[in-house]
């Protein structure tokens, strides 16, 4: 003790403050985070300004990856590109014909683009499942569709919108919510179709980096 107490007293204050600090100084509060996702948004209706809402089944599997910074414990910002397959019943034919402007695939088949802004707030625990919210806005791109083939004329992509919850396990990421998507069909002649909505659900999972 004899020793100890005047080494003790030798010691600069400062240099103690320091210590103390950088032992309970946080980890770095902005890091990059990747994301990689595979979902599957179901059918749902689609609503049409033409002809209201259509029961139809317009299923769409993807593949998303969001690159961005986590934000302390508690926030994150990122942008997200992926792709996604739209298969299925389309119930435009006999509506399409009505009105006398060309008849519509009896399927859908396309693959569009989604590019989108993705915030998720967080909610840190001791365990090892953080649950979060999540929110991405932006829209997608029709890169191919049987619409065109089959000389029907184009399918337009448009706004996309997903709000949901999930939970990251680990390095493992779950979530389930709504997504809401526009489509725009413009016929052979450039007369456009229909401008239409779908509101569906969805769930994912995934690996963070």
């Amino acid at each position: 003790m004899m020793m100890v107490l005047p080494a003790m007293a030798a010691s600069p204050a400062g240099d103690y403050d320091e210590e103390l600090m950088s032992r309970n100084k946080p980890a770095s509060t902005v890091k990059p985070q990747i994301e990689v996702n595979a979902g599957y948004i179901t059918g749902g209706k689609l609503d049409t300004k033409n002809f209201g809402k259509l029961q139809t089944n317009l299923s769409r599997p993807y593949l998303d990856v969001i690159g961005g910074v986590r934000l302390g414990s508690f926030l994150f910002a990122g942008v997200g590109v992926g792709v996604q397959y739209a298969y299925g019943e389309c119930k435009l034919i006999t509506k399409a014909t009505e009105i006398g402007k060309g008849s519509a695939p009896d399927t859908w088949g396309s693959v569009s683009i989604p590019i989108y802004a993705n915030v998720r707030g967080y909610f840190p625990n001791k365990s090892i499942v953080t649950p979060y919210v999540t929110v991405s806005i932006g829209g997608h791109v029709v890169a191919t569709s049987n619409f065109s083939k089959e000389n029907y004329g184009k399918l337009n992509g448009g706004l996309l919108m997903k709000f949901g919850a999930g939970m990251n396990i680990s390095k493992f990421n779950f979530a389930l919510g709504m997504a809401s998507q526009n489509l725009e069909w413009v016929n052979a002649e450039g007369t456009t179709m229909f401008k239409a909505g779908n509101n569906a659900f969805y769930i994912e999972a995934g690996v963070t980096f």
